[in-house]
Protein backbone atom coordinates (compact mmCIF):
# COMPACT_ATOMS: atom_id res chain seq x y z
CA UNK A 1 0.00 0.00 0.00
CA UNK A 2 2.91 2.35 0.72
CA UNK A 3 4.21 1.94 -2.87
CA UNK A 4 0.76 2.69 -4.32
CA UNK A 5 0.45 5.73 -2.06
CA UNK A 6 3.83 7.03 -3.29
CA UNK A 7 2.74 6.62 -6.93
CA UNK A 8 -0.50 8.52 -6.27
CA UNK A 9 1.45 11.34 -4.60
CA UNK A 10 3.88 11.56 -7.51
CA UNK A 11 1.09 11.65 -10.11
CA UNK A 12 -0.81 14.25 -8.08
CA UNK A 13 2.39 16.32 -7.91
CA UNK A 14 2.76 16.16 -11.70
CA UNK A 15 -0.89 17.10 -12.21
CA UNK A 16 -0.85 20.02 -9.77
CA UNK A 17 2.74 21.22 -9.39
CA UNK A 18 5.97 19.83 -10.89
CA UNK A 19 8.00 16.64 -10.99
CA UNK A 20 11.10 15.39 -12.74
CA UNK A 21 12.59 12.13 -13.94
CA UNK A 22 15.75 11.09 -15.76
CA UNK A 23 15.31 9.90 -19.34
CA UNK A 24 18.07 7.29 -19.22
CA UNK A 25 16.25 5.33 -21.93
CA UNK A 26 16.22 8.29 -24.38
CA UNK A 27 19.03 9.83 -26.44
CA UNK A 28 19.79 12.79 -28.67
CA UNK A 29 21.79 12.88 -31.89
CA UNK A 30 23.27 15.97 -33.50
CA UNK A 31 22.62 15.98 -37.25
CA UNK A 32 24.49 18.73 -39.10
CA UNK A 33 26.02 19.75 -42.43
CA UNK A 34 25.12 21.93 -45.41
CA UNK A 35 22.93 19.20 -46.91
CA UNK A 36 21.23 18.16 -43.68
CA UNK A 37 17.72 19.47 -44.38
CA UNK A 38 17.67 18.46 -48.05
CA UNK A 39 18.80 14.99 -46.99
CA UNK A 40 16.31 14.58 -44.13
CA UNK A 41 13.53 15.76 -46.43
CA UNK A 42 14.04 12.70 -48.64
CA UNK A 43 14.24 10.25 -45.73
CA UNK A 44 11.56 11.30 -43.23
CA UNK A 45 7.77 11.50 -43.23
CA UNK A 46 7.43 15.15 -42.13
CA UNK A 47 8.38 18.40 -43.87
CA UNK A 48 11.66 19.32 -42.20
CA UNK A 49 12.16 22.26 -44.57
CA UNK A 50 9.34 24.05 -42.76
CA UNK A 51 11.50 24.24 -39.62
CA UNK A 52 13.09 27.54 -38.71
CA UNK A 53 15.75 27.88 -36.01
CA UNK A 54 14.18 27.17 -32.61
CA UNK A 55 11.29 25.15 -34.04
CA UNK A 56 10.71 21.40 -33.95
CA UNK A 57 8.34 18.67 -35.09
CA UNK A 58 7.48 15.01 -34.62
CA UNK A 59 8.80 12.82 -37.40
CA UNK A 60 9.42 9.22 -38.46
CA UNK A 61 11.24 7.05 -40.96
CA UNK A 62 9.68 4.04 -42.65
CA UNK A 63 10.70 1.39 -45.11
CA UNK A 64 9.26 1.16 -48.63
CA UNK A 65 6.24 -0.76 -47.35
CA UNK A 66 5.39 2.04 -44.90
CA UNK A 67 6.53 -0.06 -41.93
CA UNK A 68 7.94 1.88 -38.99
CA UNK A 69 11.71 2.02 -38.57
CA UNK A 70 11.84 4.80 -35.97
CA UNK A 71 9.67 7.58 -34.55
CA UNK A 72 11.45 10.64 -33.18
CA UNK A 73 11.31 14.42 -32.98
CA UNK A 74 13.63 16.93 -34.67
CA UNK A 75 14.56 20.33 -33.21
CA UNK A 76 16.40 22.89 -35.33
CA UNK A 77 19.25 24.51 -33.40
CA UNK A 78 21.10 26.35 -36.20
CA UNK A 79 21.31 27.10 -39.91
CA UNK A 80 22.68 23.63 -40.68
CA UNK A 81 21.98 21.70 -37.46
CA UNK A 82 19.15 19.79 -35.85
CA UNK A 83 18.83 17.70 -32.68
CA UNK A 84 17.09 14.35 -33.11
CA UNK A 85 15.39 13.11 -29.93
CA UNK A 86 14.26 9.48 -29.61
CA UNK A 87 14.12 6.50 -27.32
CA UNK A 88 17.60 4.95 -27.26
CA UNK A 89 16.43 1.75 -28.96
CA UNK A 90 14.93 3.83 -31.77
CA UNK A 91 17.97 6.12 -31.95
CA UNK A 92 20.13 3.16 -32.93
CA UNK A 93 17.68 2.19 -35.70
CA UNK A 94 17.39 5.83 -36.81
CA UNK A 95 21.13 6.46 -37.03
CA UNK A 96 21.75 3.14 -38.79
CA UNK A 97 19.14 3.95 -41.43
CA UNK A 98 20.26 7.54 -42.00
CA UNK A 99 23.94 6.54 -42.15
CA UNK A 100 23.25 3.86 -44.75
CA UNK A 101 21.82 6.39 -47.24
CA UNK A 102 24.50 9.07 -46.91
CA UNK A 103 26.77 9.00 -49.96
CA UNK A 104 28.21 12.36 -51.03
CA UNK A 105 25.92 14.51 -48.88
CA UNK A 106 27.47 16.85 -46.31
CA UNK A 107 25.67 15.29 -43.33
CA UNK A 108 27.18 14.21 -40.00
CA UNK A 109 25.48 12.22 -37.25
CA UNK A 110 27.24 12.42 -33.86
CA UNK A 111 26.38 12.62 -30.15
CA UNK A 112 26.00 16.34 -29.30
CA UNK A 113 29.09 17.72 -27.59
CA UNK A 114 28.72 18.13 -23.84
CA UNK A 115 25.29 16.47 -23.69
CA UNK A 116 25.36 13.37 -21.47
CA UNK A 117 21.94 13.40 -19.81
CA UNK A 118 18.28 14.06 -20.50
CA UNK A 119 16.05 15.31 -17.70
CA UNK A 120 12.26 15.57 -18.04
CA UNK A 121 10.57 18.32 -16.01
CA UNK A 122 6.78 18.04 -16.15
CA UNK A 123 3.75 19.70 -14.56
CA UNK A 124 1.83 23.00 -14.68
CA UNK A 125 4.56 24.78 -12.71
CA UNK A 126 7.49 23.33 -14.65
CA UNK A 127 7.88 26.45 -16.78
CA UNK A 128 7.59 28.82 -13.83
CA UNK A 129 10.31 26.95 -11.98
CA UNK A 130 12.68 26.59 -14.94
CA UNK A 131 12.38 30.29 -15.78
CA UNK A 132 14.35 31.01 -12.60
CA UNK A 133 17.14 28.50 -13.34
CA UNK A 134 19.39 30.99 -15.15
CA UNK A 135 19.04 34.38 -16.82
CA UNK A 136 20.28 32.90 -20.10
CA UNK A 137 17.32 30.50 -20.37
CA UNK A 138 14.35 31.50 -22.53
CA UNK A 139 11.60 28.91 -22.42
CA UNK A 140 10.52 27.51 -25.80
CA UNK A 141 6.80 28.27 -26.03
CA UNK A 142 5.31 25.72 -28.43
CA UNK A 143 5.52 21.90 -28.50
CA UNK A 144 8.89 20.71 -29.85
CA UNK A 145 10.38 24.24 -29.86
CA UNK A 146 13.98 24.32 -28.66
CA UNK A 147 16.33 26.90 -27.16
CA UNK A 148 19.84 26.85 -25.75
CA UNK A 149 21.03 28.14 -22.38
CA UNK A 150 24.20 28.41 -20.32
CA UNK A 151 24.64 27.42 -16.67
CA UNK A 152 27.89 27.32 -14.70
CA UNK A 153 29.80 27.89 -17.93
CA UNK A 154 28.22 24.90 -19.68
CA UNK A 155 25.73 24.91 -22.54
CA UNK A 156 22.51 22.92 -22.61
CA UNK A 157 19.32 22.73 -24.66
CA UNK A 158 15.72 22.79 -23.50
CA UNK A 159 12.90 21.26 -25.57
CA UNK A 160 9.21 21.93 -25.03
CA UNK A 161 7.77 18.41 -24.83
CA UNK A 162 5.00 16.94 -22.71
CA UNK A 163 5.35 13.30 -21.68
CA UNK A 164 2.45 13.43 -19.20
CA UNK A 165 -0.35 15.55 -20.76
CA UNK A 166 0.83 18.45 -18.62
CA UNK A 167 3.12 21.32 -19.55
CA UNK A 168 6.61 19.85 -19.79
CA UNK A 169 10.19 20.23 -20.93
CA UNK A 170 13.22 18.05 -21.62
CA UNK A 171 16.65 19.38 -20.63
CA UNK A 172 19.62 18.14 -22.67
CA UNK A 173 22.59 18.67 -20.36
CA UNK A 174 25.92 17.39 -19.06
CA UNK A 175 26.17 15.00 -16.13
CA UNK A 176 27.57 17.83 -14.00
CA UNK A 177 24.58 20.04 -14.72
CA UNK A 178 22.21 17.14 -14.05
CA UNK A 179 23.11 17.07 -10.34
CA UNK A 180 23.07 20.88 -10.15
CA UNK A 181 19.59 21.13 -11.75
CA UNK A 182 18.21 18.22 -9.74
CA UNK A 183 19.15 20.05 -6.52
CA UNK A 184 17.58 23.24 -7.91
CA UNK A 185 14.31 21.41 -8.69
CA UNK A 186 14.12 19.80 -5.25
CA UNK A 187 14.61 23.21 -3.63
CA UNK A 188 11.62 24.38 -5.68
CA UNK A 189 9.52 21.50 -4.23
CA UNK A 190 9.54 19.49 -7.47
CA UNK A 191 9.39 15.78 -6.69
CA UNK A 192 11.32 12.90 -8.21
CA UNK A 193 8.99 10.62 -10.19
CA UNK A 194 9.48 6.85 -10.02
CA UNK A 195 9.48 4.52 -13.01
CA UNK A 196 6.06 3.13 -12.01
CA UNK A 197 4.47 6.58 -11.83
CA UNK A 198 6.18 7.61 -15.05
CA UNK A 199 4.79 4.55 -16.83
CA UNK A 200 1.26 5.32 -15.64
CA UNK A 201 1.59 8.93 -16.80
CA UNK A 202 2.90 7.74 -20.20
CA UNK A 203 -0.06 5.45 -20.78
CA UNK A 204 -2.54 8.10 -19.62
CA UNK A 205 -0.90 10.40 -22.18
CA UNK A 206 -1.34 7.73 -24.87
CA UNK A 207 2.35 7.68 -25.85
CA UNK A 208 3.42 4.38 -27.43
CA UNK A 209 6.98 3.12 -26.95
CA UNK A 210 9.04 1.02 -29.33
CA UNK A 211 9.27 -2.69 -28.67
CA UNK A 212 6.22 -2.68 -26.42
CA UNK A 213 3.43 -0.84 -28.24
CA UNK A 214 4.88 -0.71 -31.75
CA UNK A 215 7.74 -2.09 -33.83
CA UNK A 216 8.84 -2.67 -37.42
CA UNK A 217 5.81 -4.88 -38.08
CA UNK A 218 3.50 -1.84 -37.84
CA UNK A 219 2.57 0.35 -40.78
CA UNK A 220 2.95 3.91 -39.48
CA UNK A 221 -0.81 4.78 -39.62
CA UNK A 222 -1.54 1.83 -37.31
CA UNK A 223 0.34 3.59 -34.49
CA UNK A 224 -1.62 6.87 -34.68
CA UNK A 225 1.67 8.77 -35.01
CA UNK A 226 0.90 9.88 -38.56
CA UNK A 227 -1.45 12.59 -37.22
CA UNK A 228 1.54 14.58 -35.97
CA UNK A 229 4.46 13.03 -37.86
CA UNK A 230 3.40 13.01 -41.52
CA UNK A 231 3.18 15.78 -44.09
CA UNK A 232 0.89 14.90 -46.99
CA UNK A 233 2.06 17.94 -48.98
CA UNK A 234 5.83 17.41 -49.15
CA UNK A 235 7.82 15.68 -51.87
CA UNK A 236 8.80 12.04 -52.08
CA UNK A 237 10.18 10.06 -49.16
CA UNK A 238 10.61 6.37 -48.45
CA UNK A 239 7.22 4.77 -47.75
CA UNK A 240 5.21 7.77 -48.95
CA UNK A 241 3.16 5.82 -51.51
CA UNK A 242 1.81 3.33 -48.95
CA UNK A 243 1.05 5.97 -46.30
CA UNK A 244 -0.68 8.25 -48.82
CA UNK A 245 -2.74 5.35 -50.17
CA UNK A 246 -4.01 4.49 -46.69
CA UNK A 247 -4.92 8.15 -46.13
CA UNK A 248 -6.74 8.39 -49.46
CA UNK A 249 -8.62 5.11 -49.56
CA UNK A 250 -9.43 4.30 -45.95
CA UNK A 251 -7.80 3.33 -42.70
CA UNK A 252 -5.63 0.42 -41.53
CA UNK A 253 -7.36 -2.78 -40.42
CA UNK A 254 -5.96 -2.33 -36.90
CA UNK A 255 -4.95 0.92 -35.20
CA UNK A 256 -3.86 1.96 -31.72
CA UNK A 257 -6.45 3.48 -29.39
CA UNK A 258 -7.44 3.39 -25.73
CA UNK A 259 -9.48 0.91 -23.71
CA UNK A 260 -10.97 1.58 -20.28
CA UNK A 261 -11.41 -1.70 -18.43
CA UNK A 262 -13.83 -2.37 -15.59
CA UNK A 263 -12.87 -4.48 -12.59
CA UNK A 264 -9.72 -5.01 -10.56
CA UNK A 265 -7.92 -7.35 -12.97
CA UNK A 266 -5.57 -5.72 -15.50
CA UNK A 267 -5.59 -7.21 -19.01
CA UNK A 268 -2.65 -9.45 -20.05
CA UNK A 269 0.02 -7.96 -22.30
CA UNK A 270 -0.48 -9.03 -25.94
CA UNK A 271 -3.80 -10.55 -24.89
CA UNK A 272 -6.11 -11.24 -27.82
CA UNK A 273 -9.40 -9.33 -27.66
CA UNK A 274 -12.35 -11.27 -29.05
CA UNK A 275 -16.03 -10.45 -29.44
CA UNK A 276 -18.54 -13.23 -30.05
CA UNK A 277 -15.65 -15.57 -30.80
CA UNK A 278 -14.03 -13.23 -33.38
CA UNK A 279 -10.70 -11.47 -32.87
CA UNK A 280 -11.15 -7.68 -32.85
CA UNK A 281 -7.88 -6.52 -31.31
CA UNK A 282 -4.97 -7.10 -28.96
CA UNK A 283 -3.67 -5.46 -25.79
CA UNK A 284 -0.40 -3.57 -25.44
CA UNK A 285 0.66 -1.38 -22.46
CA UNK A 286 -1.76 -1.27 -19.55
CA UNK A 287 -1.87 0.24 -16.07
CA UNK A 288 -4.19 1.30 -13.30
CA UNK A 289 -4.97 4.99 -13.88
CA UNK A 290 -5.16 6.82 -10.56
CA UNK A 291 -6.49 9.83 -12.48
CA UNK A 292 -9.45 7.91 -13.97
CA UNK A 293 -9.63 5.32 -11.15
CA UNK A 294 -9.85 2.57 -13.79
CA UNK A 295 -7.59 0.08 -15.49
CA UNK A 296 -6.60 1.42 -18.90
CA UNK A 297 -4.71 -0.02 -21.85
CA UNK A 298 -3.32 0.86 -25.23
CA UNK A 299 -4.79 -1.62 -27.71
CA UNK A 300 -4.83 -2.25 -31.44
CA UNK A 301 -8.48 -2.42 -32.43
CA UNK A 302 -10.14 -3.48 -35.69
CA UNK A 303 -11.57 -0.52 -37.62
CA UNK A 304 -15.18 -1.68 -37.11
CA UNK A 305 -14.66 -1.27 -33.34
CA UNK A 306 -12.68 1.99 -33.20
CA UNK A 307 -15.56 4.36 -32.44
CA UNK A 308 -14.89 6.00 -29.04
CA UNK A 309 -17.09 5.58 -25.95
CA UNK A 310 -18.48 2.20 -27.05
CA UNK A 311 -19.11 -0.37 -24.32
CA UNK A 312 -17.90 -3.83 -25.31
CA UNK A 313 -18.30 -7.10 -23.42
CA UNK A 314 -15.24 -8.97 -24.68
CA UNK A 315 -12.91 -11.79 -23.86
CA UNK A 316 -9.18 -11.15 -23.49
CA UNK A 317 -7.26 -14.41 -23.72
CA UNK A 318 -10.55 -16.22 -23.02
CA UNK A 319 -11.24 -14.21 -19.81
CA UNK A 320 -14.35 -11.95 -19.72
CA UNK A 321 -13.83 -8.17 -19.50
CA UNK A 322 -16.17 -5.19 -19.68
CA UNK A 323 -14.45 -2.44 -21.69
CA UNK A 324 -15.08 0.97 -23.21
CA UNK A 325 -13.20 2.35 -26.22
CA UNK A 326 -11.46 5.71 -25.80
CA UNK A 327 -9.53 8.16 -27.93
CA UNK A 328 -5.97 8.91 -26.91
CA UNK A 329 -4.81 10.53 -24.76
CA UNK A 330 -6.91 9.35 -21.84
CA UNK A 331 -6.13 12.58 -20.01
CA UNK A 332 -6.64 15.92 -21.76
CA UNK A 333 -3.77 18.40 -21.63
CA UNK A 334 -4.47 21.37 -19.37
CA UNK A 335 -2.90 24.80 -19.91
CA UNK A 336 -1.59 27.11 -17.22
CA UNK A 337 -4.75 29.18 -17.67
CA UNK A 338 -6.89 26.06 -17.17
CA UNK A 339 -5.10 25.33 -13.90
CA UNK A 340 -5.42 28.98 -12.81
CA UNK A 341 -9.18 28.98 -13.46
CA UNK A 342 -9.53 25.74 -11.50
CA UNK A 343 -7.60 27.23 -8.57
CA UNK A 344 -9.75 30.36 -8.72
CA UNK A 345 -12.92 28.26 -8.38
CA UNK A 346 -11.27 26.24 -5.61
CA UNK A 347 -10.46 29.44 -3.73
CA UNK A 348 -14.03 30.69 -4.03
CA UNK A 349 -15.21 27.37 -2.60
CA UNK A 350 -12.88 27.73 0.39
CA UNK A 351 -14.09 31.31 0.90
CA UNK A 352 -17.73 30.15 1.12
CA UNK A 353 -16.95 27.26 3.47
CA UNK A 354 -14.36 28.71 5.84
CA UNK A 355 -14.04 31.83 7.95
CA UNK A 356 -10.23 31.75 7.73
CA UNK A 357 -9.17 33.57 4.55
CA UNK A 358 -5.56 32.36 4.57
CA UNK A 359 -6.30 29.24 2.52
CA UNK A 360 -8.24 30.89 -0.35
CA UNK A 361 -5.65 33.69 -0.41
CA UNK A 362 -2.83 31.16 -0.79
CA UNK A 363 -4.70 29.39 -3.60
CA UNK A 364 -5.36 32.67 -5.43
CA UNK A 365 -1.67 33.57 -5.19
CA UNK A 366 -0.92 30.23 -6.81
CA UNK A 367 -3.45 30.96 -9.60
CA UNK A 368 -1.78 34.30 -10.35
CA UNK A 369 1.63 32.65 -10.33
CA UNK A 370 0.41 30.19 -12.98
CA UNK A 371 -1.34 32.82 -15.12
CA UNK A 372 -0.10 36.35 -14.36
CA UNK A 373 -2.78 37.84 -16.66
CA UNK A 374 -5.80 36.15 -15.05
CA UNK A 375 -7.80 39.23 -14.01
CA UNK A 376 -10.47 37.38 -11.97
CA UNK A 377 -7.83 36.00 -9.58
CA UNK A 378 -6.35 39.49 -9.01
CA UNK A 379 -9.76 40.94 -8.24
CA UNK A 380 -10.73 38.10 -5.87
CA UNK A 381 -7.37 38.23 -4.08
CA UNK A 382 -7.63 42.00 -3.70
CA UNK A 383 -11.08 41.68 -2.13
CA UNK A 384 -9.91 39.02 0.36
CA UNK A 385 -6.82 41.00 1.32
CA UNK A 386 -8.95 44.09 1.89
CA UNK A 387 -11.13 42.03 4.25
CA UNK A 388 -7.95 41.32 6.24
CA UNK A 389 -7.21 45.04 6.13
CA UNK A 390 -4.08 44.41 4.05
CA UNK A 391 -4.92 47.40 1.91
CA UNK A 392 -1.39 48.20 0.76
CA UNK A 393 -1.02 44.76 -0.81
CA UNK A 394 -4.54 44.91 -2.27
CA UNK A 395 -3.66 48.26 -3.84
CA UNK A 396 -0.41 46.86 -5.21
CA UNK A 397 -2.35 44.00 -6.82
CA UNK A 398 -4.83 46.34 -8.51
CA UNK A 399 -1.98 48.51 -9.81
CA UNK A 400 -0.41 45.40 -11.31
CA UNK A 401 -3.74 44.46 -12.88
CA UNK A 402 -4.04 47.96 -14.36
CA UNK A 403 -0.57 47.56 -15.87
CA UNK A 404 -1.52 44.20 -17.38
CA UNK A 405 -4.78 45.56 -18.80
CA UNK A 406 -5.10 49.36 -18.72
CA UNK A 407 -8.77 49.00 -19.78
CA UNK A 408 -9.71 46.81 -16.80
CA UNK A 409 -12.41 48.88 -15.08
CA UNK A 410 -12.44 46.81 -11.86
CA UNK A 411 -8.76 47.55 -11.24
CA UNK A 412 -9.50 51.27 -10.95
CA UNK A 413 -12.87 50.80 -9.22
CA UNK A 414 -11.26 48.64 -6.53
CA UNK A 415 -8.35 51.08 -6.18
CA UNK A 416 -10.89 53.83 -5.55
CA UNK A 417 -12.52 51.76 -2.80
CA UNK A 418 -9.23 50.79 -1.14
CA UNK A 419 -7.88 54.36 -1.24
CA UNK A 420 -11.14 55.57 0.30
CA UNK A 421 -10.74 53.02 3.13
CA UNK A 422 -7.27 54.45 3.78
CA UNK A 423 -8.64 57.98 3.83
CA UNK A 424 -6.80 58.92 0.63
CA UNK A 425 -9.75 60.87 -0.77
CA UNK A 426 -7.90 62.56 -3.63
CA UNK A 427 -6.40 59.28 -4.89
CA UNK A 428 -9.78 57.59 -4.56
CA UNK A 429 -11.50 60.27 -6.63
CA UNK A 430 -8.77 60.08 -9.26
CA UNK A 431 -9.21 56.30 -9.66
CA UNK A 432 -12.99 56.65 -9.72
CA UNK A 433 -12.65 59.20 -12.53
CA UNK A 434 -10.28 56.84 -14.38
CA UNK A 435 -12.80 53.99 -14.10
CA UNK A 436 -15.57 56.29 -15.39
CA UNK A 437 -13.39 57.45 -18.30
CA UNK A 438 -12.57 53.84 -19.26
CA UNK A 439 -16.24 52.92 -19.06
CA UNK A 440 -17.08 55.88 -21.33
CA UNK A 441 -14.30 54.94 -23.79
CA UNK A 442 -15.59 51.38 -23.90
CA UNK A 443 -19.11 52.64 -24.53
CA UNK A 444 -17.95 54.83 -27.44
CA UNK A 445 -15.84 51.97 -28.81
CA UNK A 446 -18.79 49.59 -28.51
CA UNK A 447 -21.03 52.00 -30.45
CA UNK A 448 -18.42 52.35 -33.19
CA UNK A 449 -18.01 48.58 -33.33
CA UNK A 450 -21.79 48.17 -33.51
CA UNK A 451 -21.95 50.62 -36.40
CA UNK A 452 -19.24 48.70 -38.24
CA UNK A 453 -20.94 45.37 -37.47
CA UNK A 454 -24.21 46.69 -38.86
CA UNK A 455 -22.51 47.77 -42.07
CA UNK A 456 -20.67 44.45 -42.38
CA UNK A 457 -23.87 42.53 -41.62
CA UNK A 458 -25.73 44.31 -44.42
CA UNK A 459 -22.98 43.41 -46.89
CA UNK A 460 -22.84 39.84 -45.59
CA UNK A 461 -26.62 39.47 -45.88
CA UNK A 462 -26.54 40.62 -49.50
CA UNK A 463 -23.72 38.16 -50.31
CA UNK A 464 -25.57 35.34 -48.55
CA UNK A 465 -28.78 36.05 -50.45
CA UNK A 466 -26.90 35.71 -53.74
CA UNK A 467 -25.30 32.43 -52.62
CA UNK A 468 -28.62 31.06 -51.32
CA UNK A 469 -30.21 31.59 -54.72
CA UNK A 470 -27.38 29.65 -56.35
CA UNK A 471 -27.53 26.81 -53.79
CA UNK A 472 -31.32 26.48 -54.15
CA UNK A 473 -30.95 26.15 -57.92
CA UNK A 474 -28.39 23.37 -57.45
CA UNK A 475 -30.66 21.52 -54.99
CA UNK A 476 -33.52 21.59 -57.48
CA UNK A 477 -31.30 19.46 -59.72
CA UNK A 478 -29.75 17.30 -56.96
CA UNK A 479 -31.27 17.54 -53.48
CA UNK A 480 -28.32 15.63 -51.98
CA UNK A 481 -25.57 17.85 -53.44
CA UNK A 482 -22.82 18.11 -50.82
CA UNK A 483 -21.62 21.66 -51.49
CA UNK A 484 -25.10 23.16 -51.78
CA UNK A 485 -26.41 21.51 -48.60
CA UNK A 486 -23.31 22.55 -46.69
CA UNK A 487 -23.49 26.11 -47.98
CA UNK A 488 -27.24 26.58 -47.45
CA UNK A 489 -27.20 24.93 -44.02
CA UNK A 490 -24.26 27.09 -42.93
CA UNK A 491 -26.03 30.28 -44.04
CA UNK A 492 -29.24 29.36 -42.24
CA UNK A 493 -27.28 28.49 -39.09
CA UNK A 494 -25.35 31.76 -39.28
CA UNK A 495 -28.61 33.69 -39.58
CA UNK A 496 -30.08 31.87 -36.58
CA UNK A 497 -32.62 29.82 -38.59
CA UNK A 498 -31.59 26.53 -37.00
CA UNK A 499 -34.79 24.68 -37.91
CA UNK A 500 -34.11 25.45 -41.58
CA UNK A 501 -30.44 24.49 -41.26
CA UNK A 502 -31.19 21.15 -39.61
CA UNK A 503 -32.39 19.09 -42.64
CA UNK A 504 -29.41 20.17 -44.76
CA UNK A 505 -26.88 18.94 -42.20
CA UNK A 506 -28.91 15.75 -41.69
CA UNK A 507 -28.69 15.08 -45.44
CA UNK A 508 -24.92 15.55 -45.31
CA UNK A 509 -24.27 13.02 -42.52
CA UNK A 510 -26.74 10.56 -44.07
CA UNK A 511 -25.22 10.60 -47.55
CA UNK A 512 -21.61 11.44 -46.61
CA UNK A 513 -21.02 9.46 -43.38
CA UNK A 514 -17.29 10.27 -43.20
CA UNK A 515 -17.83 14.05 -43.54
CA UNK A 516 -16.73 14.99 -40.03
CA UNK A 517 -17.32 18.75 -40.42
CA UNK A 518 -21.01 18.05 -41.13
CA UNK A 519 -21.38 16.15 -37.85
CA UNK A 520 -19.87 19.12 -36.03
CA UNK A 521 -22.33 21.56 -37.62
CA UNK A 522 -25.28 19.23 -37.07
CA UNK A 523 -24.38 18.80 -33.40
CA UNK A 524 -24.15 22.57 -32.88
CA UNK A 525 -27.51 23.04 -34.60
CA UNK A 526 -29.14 20.46 -32.36
CA UNK A 527 -27.67 22.24 -29.34
CA UNK A 528 -29.25 25.49 -30.50
CA UNK A 529 -32.58 23.67 -30.75
CA UNK A 530 -32.10 22.35 -27.17
CA UNK A 531 -31.94 18.75 -28.41
CA UNK A 532 -28.98 17.91 -26.21
CA UNK A 533 -29.30 14.11 -26.25
CA UNK A 534 -29.49 14.16 -30.05
CA UNK A 535 -26.47 16.47 -30.20
CA UNK A 536 -24.44 14.13 -27.98
CA UNK A 537 -25.31 11.18 -30.21
CA UNK A 538 -24.24 13.14 -33.31
CA UNK A 539 -20.96 14.20 -31.69
CA UNK A 540 -20.31 10.57 -30.75
CA UNK A 541 -20.72 9.46 -34.36
CA UNK A 542 -18.78 12.47 -35.64
CA UNK A 543 -15.86 11.82 -33.30
CA UNK A 544 -15.70 8.25 -34.60
CA UNK A 545 -15.73 9.45 -38.22
CA UNK A 546 -13.13 12.15 -37.59
CA UNK A 547 -10.82 9.81 -35.66
CA UNK A 548 -10.88 7.26 -38.48
CA UNK A 549 -10.03 9.90 -41.10
CA UNK A 550 -7.57 11.82 -38.94
CA UNK A 551 -9.55 15.09 -39.21
CA UNK A 552 -7.99 16.64 -36.12
CA UNK A 553 -9.66 20.07 -36.04
CA UNK A 554 -13.31 18.91 -36.12
CA UNK A 555 -12.34 15.99 -33.87
CA UNK A 556 -10.99 18.27 -31.14
CA UNK A 557 -13.93 20.68 -31.44
CA UNK A 558 -16.51 17.88 -31.16
CA UNK A 559 -14.65 16.37 -28.20
CA UNK A 560 -14.72 19.78 -26.51
CA UNK A 561 -18.46 20.26 -27.19
CA UNK A 562 -19.23 16.73 -25.99
CA UNK A 563 -17.23 17.27 -22.77
CA UNK A 564 -18.95 20.59 -22.04
CA UNK A 565 -22.42 19.10 -22.55
CA UNK A 566 -21.68 16.09 -20.36
CA UNK A 567 -20.21 18.21 -17.56
CA UNK A 568 -22.51 21.24 -17.67
CA UNK A 569 -24.44 22.03 -14.49
CA UNK A 570 -27.68 22.09 -16.45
Amino acid sequence: MEIVSDIVQEITQIRSHCGYFHLDDWSVVSCSGKDVFDYLQTQTTNDVKELTVGKGQNNAICNRKGKLIAAFSGHRTGEFSVLLLAETVQKELLVKHLDSFIFREDVTLVPPKGIDSLLAVQGPKSGLILETLTDSLTLPQKPNDVSSFELDGQQGFIINKSLTCEEGFILCISDKLKLRIQEFLENANACSVSENARETLRIEAGIPIYGKDMDNSNVLPETGLEHSSVSYNKGCYIGQEVIARIKTYGSPSYALMGLIIEGDTPPPYNGEISLDGKKIGYIKSSTYSHTLEKNIALAYMQKEHRSPDIDLSVEIDSQPFQTKTALLPFFQTATRSDHARKLHQEALGYFKEEENLDKPIAVLREAIELDPKYAAAYEALGVLLSKQNKLDEAISLMKKLAEIDPMEIMAHSNLSIYYMQQGRIEDAEKEKAEATAIEFDKLISAKMDEKKRTKDAEKKKKDQEEKMGMFLQVLEIDENDQVANFGLGSIYADQGFHEKALPHFQILVEHFPDYSVAYNLLGKTLEKLSKIDDALEVYKKGIAAASKKGDLMPLKEMQSRQYQLLHSDS
